[in-house]
């Protein structure tokens, strides 16, 4: 039997995306040293959740093997000719970052959706609880960043008034590098290990920490498609304080793992500057005049 293989790309943990393609059939395939086999079991496990939500942006899981003489792990899922969306915003007008940015909070909003056990909730409300720990392993045992200060006492000051915004099952990988995009425009997910239950905000947080810096209308069509253009003021809030922590927490950690500490030191800088030192709760970016202009121009794309 002829096979053709294309690989589409390699993440920082070693994971390798690649199309294998028959005569009859042709497949999303994952492959990883076993090293990171957990990493596999556990996004096949998520997609197997989000499938049943959303059958029609997110790839069927089929089978995940390994093959102990090779050293490595497969995960195979279902595919539809599509090609990475960071690849389709490079070279689109920027009304279709912002088009493609409510489609996949529609999409987003149908995860979140889905409906958690007894248990399930209250894992979220105890990883949201774990809020402060978190800072604290920032504070007391990653790399810090200059300036941090403002994001600190963001938390601090407003900490009290914190809670858990809305239960979920967290998608965990919520960012552009993650989405594929079909000829017909259609968005596809690729599989997270990081899922979970915990807060929606997360998912937003990750954006605004690894997107909004490249395609911020993007970022700003996501949160219009996802509350359909009706956003609870509690929401902002929230998505600010959580945006904070990431900026922090969420950089340092990727700092163990990729060790660019000027490239995450950047991001830091800039969710500071979306949220003006953290004194507004909502970013430039989903406020200012020109994605205000280019809503009108989006519509009916």
């Amino acid at each position: 039997m002829f096979l053709s293989y294309k690989k589409l790309c390699v993440d920082v943990h070693h994971v390798e995306y690649a199309i294998v393609k028959s005569a009859k059939t042709e497949c999303l395939c994952l492959q990883a040293p076993l090293t990171e086999g957990g990493r596999l079991k556990k996004g096949f496990r998520g997609m197997q959740f989000f499938y049943s939500l959303d059958k029609e942006h997110i790839f069927e899981p089929l089978s995940i093997c390994e093959d102990d003489d090779k050293q490595i792990i497969n995960a195979l899922y279902s595919y539809t000719g599509s090609g990475l969306l960071q690849d389709f915003l490079k070279v689109v007008p920027i009304a279709w970052h912002y088009a493609s940015g409510k489609r996949l909070g529609r999409i987003l909003r149908t995860l979140h959706d889905g409906s958690l056990s007894q248990s399930d909730e209250q894992k979220a409300q105890d990883r949201h609880n774990a809020f402060m720990e978190r800072l604290a392993e920032y504070i007391g045992k990653l790399a810090h960043f200059k300036n941090d200060r403002y994001a600190l006492e963001a938390i601090s000051t407003r900490y009290d008034h914190f809670s858990l915004y809305k239960s979920c099952m967290r998608y965990g990988a919520f960012r552009h590098q993650k989405i594929m995009i079909s000829k017909e425009g259609n968005l596809f997910l690729l599989p997270s290990a990081s899922y979970g239950p915990g807060d929606i905000c997360e998912d937003f947080a990750l954006l605004e920490l690894e997107s909004a810096g490249l395609y911020p209308l993007l970022c700003a069509g996501v949160i219009d498609g996802y509350f359909k253009g009706q956003i609870p003021p509690q929401f902002w809030l929230h998505f600010a304080l959580y945006c904070a922590l990431y900026s922090l927490w969420k950089g340092a950690k990727n700092v163990l793992i990729d060790g660019k500490i000027d490239y995450w030191q950047a991001q830091c800088d800039r969710v500071r500057y979306d949220f003006n030192d953290f004194k507004t709760p909502i970013p430039r970016w989903f406020a200012d005049d020109a994605t205000a202009a280019i809503r009108k121009e989006a519509q009916g794309l």
